[in-house]
């Protein structure tokens, strides 16, 4: 029998695998290339992924997170020039700082306790109230963002995976 754990590492997996096939064979300028102007590219979408996922591990209760490059939060961040930018950096280093991030979040998850995932959180968002229900978005919006991932791709002539 499942237990919720084992439904929330799912989902966290499950997105986790849909990104990585999206991303594992776009080249350096495939991840800065915007299907319109004031779309988002795939470096960002994955920057802001490996930062969302750092809110998710402190939420439950993860300290030793991976290390990430100086500036990054501020190159990533949901601040309106951030997505604009024209230069993230090394683009190959964040997929692999997604894995990392989810990898640990999983982890995580199949051992969190009923009580902290029932946890109200402090601040509630539109979308979720508790830590579980905010670990469950975290595979939504995964895999929202690699729709647009997708997006991207069809923009640069490839042929759907999904």
């Amino acid at each position: 029998m499942s237990t919720a754990n084992d439904i929330l590492a799912n989902t966290l997996a499950a997105s986790k695998a849909m990104l990585n096939r999206l991303c594992n064979d776009l080249t350096p300028a495939d991840y800065l290339h915007r299907p319109c102007p004031a779309a988002n590219c795939a470096a960002w979408i994955v920057g802001h992924l490996v930062l969302t996922e750092r809110m998710s591990l402190t939420r439950v209760g993860v300290k030793e997170m991976p290390a990430i490059p100086e500036g990054f939060e501020a190159r990533f961040s949901r601040e309106p020039q951030a997505p604009k930018a024209a230069d993230f950096g090394d683009v190959s280093i964040l997929l692999p700082l997604f894995n990392q991030h989810r990898d640990k979040l999983i982890e995580a998850v199949k051992n969190l306790p009923t009580e902290i995932i029932d946890k109200p959180l402090d601040k509630p968002h539109p979308f979720f109230s508790t830590v579980g229900e905010a670990v469950n978005f975290m595979g939504i919006h995964t895999s929202m963002h690699s729709g647009q991932i997708s997006m991207i791709r069809r923009t640069l002539g490839r042929a759907p995976l999904i």
